[in-house]
């Protein structure tokens, strides 16, 4: 039998039969000895050829780490079929497409994934994890316990140019590019890899990664099984199951991704930075010790030196491999004096994983190592630095993308180097040192690769977006060398937003963005959105023009507009004579008061792309045209107009050609006394009800112990509520309370801690979108909500409040003005602020944290969970203003930041 893959495979499980093969730590009951996981591959090799599947038939495997993962997978390649490792957090379309391109014939799943599968495709599948029946599909226990022949298999099925894996890179738009992986690929990918690893059958490998990682088969399938290692799968990824399982299976060689050495990186030096100054320095003396030792003796102390950190990892690690994405070197040296050996790996998918890395006896830090045996590494074009894309050519070097000739032709130099998209260099040793990418795939810190051509068109399913590109860029709030973070550059579709009757478009979009980020995997979503009107840069084929918006990016700021080259915004005659017509006069000066810049005005720029107006900034201008024309916008009104000379047309229309302006600013003092015509909007809230509000405080007393029970409701600092009912009640005067927003059930869990006397005087603000029609209309008064939208009719909306606070009620206002999908605060909008100062009322700032949990955004269904709320110190407004008079506009700002300021503070304390 010829030296194969498998023919290596088969001997090593019949030399150690008896010894564990895999387990999950923890967990007794899934101990497997490489006899049975032999007996267990051959099986389901037995049990795909009574199935029909042939020699180079796809099956997928698609599930969470466990042996059945790596049975699957060895059992399909035992078969001579070809295996479709596929990751089972993608995105449905993805997915379908994979099975599509790949045409497979069967899938071996987890239970998880079931009723996914049936949204994808209709084949066979094996699934495990579960012991009872899952529809048509037939169990994997039932399959790896079947009898087959004694002379089935005594030889596998496929080896040397035969395909053996079909890894998927990308997929949701155009042809999925699969990576074809033969058994001679992996055979070469053993061989460079015997050179490197001083290993026996005596190491014990933790398996932190996915399977579907190319990395992890490398490490857990393919080394693993040939040189007879025990591998150790986690029940779940989390902080706690991973420190058991360090202490549990004390691995001797642990394969991770940059991310996850950060982490541990980061808890090694907190712990030390909360102890005594001479503990610091003892820790830092002792770096430096070991560091000498290691790096001129070649003696390492580190066990010895700092052996309750070596235990937190088990206490056997002998060697941590790190591959996937470039290791900050800052943090590489901290654990080279700590005493670990962490080896470098370079590679990609298309060259079955790694083709340089650096040796035990020469771990260069900051390099990715020398060429592996049997592969060559060049530089094409380097510049005058030796900087330029890696080439790279060797056995373990793939023969070209699945059924796409396109992307071929484009990774192949004519003498059959393959194109990595990398950028780097070669020293003079030898050592490749990888600068930088130049292909457009993102690599995050945590090892992932991020397709922004797939992501593009799963975002792009927001009916707002016109246009939107996704940047990989530095990440400069991090402390870890080449960090990045994604961005996106949107484009807003203007006219579907006036007939949608949203002015805000930068708010609704990363709503919207958000919510469509939650149907991804945690890594692929997107924080950071940047908003502009002028269409994305193109090539003449329609391609983005990354580069060009990278740069774009990272001379900018990435809170603040992007710096675009100069635009120029000529002023036509006619335009002159609107910007200097009393209408356009005050316009210009509404607007000025909120811009932040000093810059021109041109009617045709958009009031928050170009003029850069937040929504509350926008409602502000907008009330401040009302004030001084006397007029009221409807909120459609408000919504059409989102240009300047958009808006001017509104004027004109509302005030009359020849209305003539008064003065144009917000003397919110003012405009707050001023409350003719407000009656028939506030005055359910002032008329008695104490029967029905008395019911209905009963009600939420039994929905609190609800809360309790469900919710594990944990409720701190009613002392401060009380203490601020108290004072209402001496004073006769009313106060505000300021929660952050995370569910549409805040208010409810928040009301049912009030007291009797607190709950019968609430009253809310609220958006009117969400109390349309009558019934919804008789639900808001019997609420005590005032249905108005702050920021279409700021004005109406600031005096409801205000006549609700001087008749003694007490408001509740949600100061982010949204709820947050992920537990993060928002920006907070200053209305509080505002009827805090001009009223002269205390705010009481309130917390909540975990209802994003318990009734997410997206979704009707409520989930267990665990909710915490919080009541601070009240806020009173001459107390938090420290430095003195100010501008009233200053003050309130001020003032909103001291509460969210607060707010943020209880949030913390709660999540420790």
């Amino acid at each position: 039998m010829p030296d194969s893959f498998l023919k290596r495979l088969t001997d090593s499980f019949e030399t150690r039969s008896e010894r564990i093969a895999m387990r999950v730590v923890g967990d007794a009951d899934q101990v497997y000895t490489f006899g049975e996981s032999l007996s267990q591959i051959l099986a389901v090799s037995y049990r795909l050829k009574q199935a029909g599947i042939t020699k180079g038939d796809r099956v997928v495997v698609m599930g969470e780490n466990h042996p059945a993962w790596a049975i699957a997978y060895l059992g399909t390649l035992y078969s001579g079929a070809v295996c479709v490792p596929i990751d089972p957090h993608g995105e449905i379309g993805t997915i379908a497409n994979f099975f599509v391109n790949s045409e497979a014939k069967l899938a071996f799943i987890d239970a998880a994934q079931v009723d996914r599968l049936k949204q994808i495709a209709d084949i066979p599948a094996i699934v495990w994890g579960t012991e009872t029946s899952v529809g048509n599909h037939e169990r994997m226990s039932e399959w790896t316990t079947s009898p087959f022949p004694d002379n089935f298999a005594k030889e596998p099925a496929a080896a040397g140019d035969d395909v053996a894996l079909l890894i998927y890179t990308s997929g949701t738009t155009g042809t999925p590019k699969g990576v074809p992986l033969t058994h001679g690929n992996i055979l070469a990918e053993l061989n460079g890899i015997n050179r490197v690893l001083r290993l026996s059958d005596k190491e014990k490998m933790l398996s932190l990664l996915p399977l579907f990682h190319a990395y992890l088969q490398i490490v857990n399938l393919w080394v693993a099984t040939t040189y007879g290692c025990e591998v150790g799968y986690l029940k779940e990824l989390s902080p706690a199951e991973l420190g058991n399982a360090m202490r549990e299976f004390k691995p001797t060689i642990l394969t991770t991704v940059p991310r996850l050495w950060y982490l541990f990186h980061k808890k090694i030096f907190d712990a030390v930075e909360a102890k005594s100054r001479a503990v610091q320095t003892l820790f830092k003396t002792l770096l430096a010790v070991n560091a000498l030792s290691r790096d001129a003796f070649g003696t390492n102390l580190g066990h010895k030196l700092f052996g309750k950190v070596h235990e937190s990892f088990g206490g056997n690690l002998r060697i941590a491999i790190s591959a996937g994405s470039r290791f900050d070197e800052d943090v590489a040296r901290d654990f080279h004096r700590l005493g670990f050996t962490i080896l470098q790996g370079y590679g990609l998918t298309e060259t079955s994983g790694a083709a340089t890395a650096t040796y035990e006896t020469d771990n260069r830090i900051g390099s990715v190592g020398k060429p592996m045996f049997n592969a060559e590494i060049k530089i094409d074009n380097p510049d005058k630095d030796g900087v330029g894309e890696v080439l790279i050519r060797g056995q373990m070097v793939f023969s070209g993308y699945y059924k796409n000739p396109e992307a071929n032709a484009e990774v192949f130099t004519p003498d059959g180097w393959f194109r990595s998209g990398d950028l780097g260099r070669l020293g003079k040793d030898g050592h490749l040192y990888i600068v930088g990418r130049a292909k457009d795939v993102i690599v995050l810190p945590s090892g992932r690769n991020v397709h922004p051509e797939d992501l593009e068109v799963h975002y792009l399913k927001a009916p707002y977006v016109e246009e939107l590109a996704i940047i990989g860029v530095a990440d400069h709030s991090g402390k870890h060398a080449g960090a990045e973070k994604l961005v996106a550059v949107v484009v807003p579709n203007f006219e579907y937003l006036k007939q949608a009757k949203i002015a805000n478009s930068r708010e609704i979009i990363r709503y919207t963005l958000d919510d469509l980020g939650r149907e991804l995997p945690e890594y692929q979503r997107v924080r950071e959105y940047l908003i502009r009107a002028a269409p994305l840069p193109r090539t003449a084929t329609r391609k983005i023009k990354r580069f060009e918006l990278k740069r774009l990016l990272e001379s900018g700021s990435l809170n603040g507009q992007v710096k675009e080259e100069e635009k120029s915004w000529e002023l036509s005659s006619e335009d002159r004579k609107l910007l200097t017509s009393p209408v356009g006069g005050a316009i210009t000066k509404a607007l000025r008061q909120h811009m932040k810049n000093d810059g021109e005005i041109h009617p045709d720029m958009n009031l928050e792309i170009d003029l850069g107006l937040d929504s509350l900034a926008r409602a502000e201008a907008f009330a401040a045209l009302e004030h001084a024309f006397s007029v009221e916008f409807t909120p459609d009104d408000s919504a059409d107009a989102l240009t300047v000379r958009e808006v001017a047309d509104l004027v004109s229309r509302v005030a009359g050609d020849s209305g003539n302006a008064g003065e144009v600013s917000l003397n919110w003092s003012h405009i707050l006394k001023d409350t003719d015509g407000m009656n028939a909007v506030v005055g359910h809230v002032l008329r008695p009800r104490h029967a029905f509000l008395t019911f209905a405080w009963l009600v939420y007393k039994c929905f609190n112990a609800f809360c309790r029970i469900f919710m594990r409701l944990e409720v701190t600092g009613r002392e401060h509520l009380r203490a601020m009912d108290e004072w209402r009640t001496q004073k006769g005067e009313a106060f505000l309370i300021c929660p952050n927003h995370q569910s549409y059930i805040d208010a409810f869990i928040i009301s049912s801690t009030y007291p009797h006397r607190v709950f019968t005087n609430i009253f809310h603000v609220g958006t009117s979108g969400i109390f349309n029609g009558p019934f919804m209309e008789f639900v808001a008064k019997m609420l005590n909500v005032v249905p108005v939208d702050p920021d279409m009719q700021l004005m109406k909306a600031m005096k409801a409040g205000a006549i609700g606070l001087r008749a003694g009620k007490v408001l509740n206002i949600y100061p982010e003005g949204e709820r947050s999908y992920d537990g993060h605060l928002h920006e907070f909008k200053k209305g509080a602020a505002i009827l805090s100062i001009e009223l002269g009322l205390p705010i009481l700032p309130v917390a909540i944290d975990g209802a994003h949990k318990v009734w997410p955004r997206g979704t009707y269904r409520l989930r267990p969970g665990k909710v915490k709320i919080r009541f601070g110190e009240p806020i009173f407004p001459n107390s938090a203003l420290t430095n003195g008079q100010r501008a009233r506009g200053s003050d309130y700002a001020e003032l909103i930041g001291e509460l969210r300021s607060d707010i943020a503070k209880m949030i913390g304390e709660m999540r420790r």
